[in-house]
This record gives structure tokens, sequence and C-alpha cells, in this order.
């Protein structure tokens, strides 16, 4: 169901298209940090070219680059394409927009700037074409917790329908901890030890709880798992009864 790369034996290629220098020029930066082969244009001159060069794996793609229209140019490059992955970037939110983009010009996602570079690298992750079927038992960053994925390279959750959300580092230290210990019952002090990495000093009550909130509302929403707290016991992660 869900395809990732093994970094180690292969670079995910990734052509990104933004007019914006600084953005693209930090962008490219973060990911070759990250392992990645990437190759950055400023303008739409010379993308079909470049992806005939290069065969990238994801396309990752401004909706508007200069006066040029990135989805109409996506529209022509996914006909003569139709296997590389389209990834809108734009700091237009307008959901119309959206929808003509993942609808029309056949995007696999669309993010709203500004972004992380972990969100963008999990989406770069989760669909380029020539990843490998990994399951995760064989791959030591993802771990299989009901019917998702816990990214731990880019920590973020992989959902079943193919959404992707990023958490924050406290949530996604909660989470983590929370999987490790799935179906059992973890105690209060030993999520606040795995959300503020030890730092007692940071313990915060209301902060932990607003934390477990909203982690109940994204695998509410997303999932089929569900945190139970027990008073006096702590907090357990197990799926959902039907």
């Amino acid at each position: 169901m869900y395809k990732l790369m093994n970094m180690k034996k292969y670079k995910i290629k990734v052509l990104l298209v933004d007019d914006d220098v600084l953005l693209g020029n930090a962008i490219t930066r973060e990911l070759d940090e990250r392992g990645y082969e990437i190759t950055f244009l400023n303008s739409v001159y010379g993308v079909d070219e470049a992806i005939h060069r290069l065969s990238p794996d994801v396309l990752v793609l401004d909706v508007e680059i200069g006066k040029e229209n990135g989805i109409a140019l996506a529209y022509d490059l996914y006909a003569g394409n139709p296997s590389l992955p389209i990834l809108f970037i734009s700091s237009h939110h307008e959901e119309k927009l959206k929808e003509e983009s993942l609808l029309f010009a056949g995007a696999v996602a669309y993010l709203d700037k500004p972004f992380s570079v972990n969100l963008l690298s999990a989406h770069i992750d989760r669909f380029a074409r020539k990843g490998i079927d990994i399951s995760p038992a064989n791959n030591k960053l993802l771990q299989k917790v009901g019917n998702s994925l816990l990214d731990l390279k880019n920590r973020a959750l992989l959902t079943e329908s193919g959404n992707i959300k990023e958490l924050r580092p406290m949530e996604f230290n909660i989470l983590k901890k929370l999987v490790a210990h799935f179906a059992d019952f973890v105690s209060r002090e030993d999520i606040f030890y795995a959300a503020w990495e030890g730092q007692s000093d940071y313990y915060n009550d209301q902060s932990l709880n607003n934390y477990i909130r909203r982690l109940r509302i994204l695998l509410e929403e997303n999932t089929d798992l569900e945190i139970h707290t027990s008073r006096g016991v702590g907090y357990k992660l197990n799926e959902r009864s039907n």
C-alpha cells in the first residue's frame, strides 16, 4: 500500500520549480542535506527538457511562477509524463485553486506556503515514483500502528487514505512513546519525560493536556486509533472498537 524509498540504495531525484530564488535555494540546501538529488529551476523555461534529461521521481511545482500559470504547465507536463508525481506548493490557499490543481492538473498533493521541510520531505518520500515496496518491519524509519504509519524520519503520520499529517515535536514524542507501548498504559510521568525529553523544569500539565487533546482529534479524524485515559494510571493507545 505504501511506497517509500530506501535512501541508502537510491537517491530520490527531485525537480523543484519556483520563482522565489531565496526559498528555492533554501529548500535545495535542506533537501540536499537530507540525501535527495535535487535540481532547482526558477522559471518554467527548460522544465520539459529537464524532465526528459533528469527523469525526476517527483516534480515540486509552484502554482504561480512569475507570470506563468503552474497549473496549466502541469496539465501539459502530465499529458506527456503521466507517471511523474506533481506536488504543488503555493502561497495561494483558495480551496477552488487546490481542487483545480489536484483534479485538472493531476497533482498528487498541494502544500500551502509556508511549509516545513519535514512535511515536504514526507510528501516526496510518499509519492516518489521510483520508490520500492518496503514493509515497516524492514524499514526502521516507519512504524505500523493501526491502519497508519508513523514516519520517524519526517515526524509525520501517513494515513491509509494517503493523507500526510505533520506532527509538532511534542506531539511526535508523545505519539512515539504511546506507539512503543501500544495497547499498554504509559504513566503520565513517562509521557512527560518523553514529551520534554527528560527536561523536568519544562514539564507543564496544561501543555500536556493540550497535546493529548490535539492528538486525539488528529487520530479520530484520520485513523482507527484512539487514546484512552485512566486516572492515576496514565494513557494508552489502541485501535478503536467497532
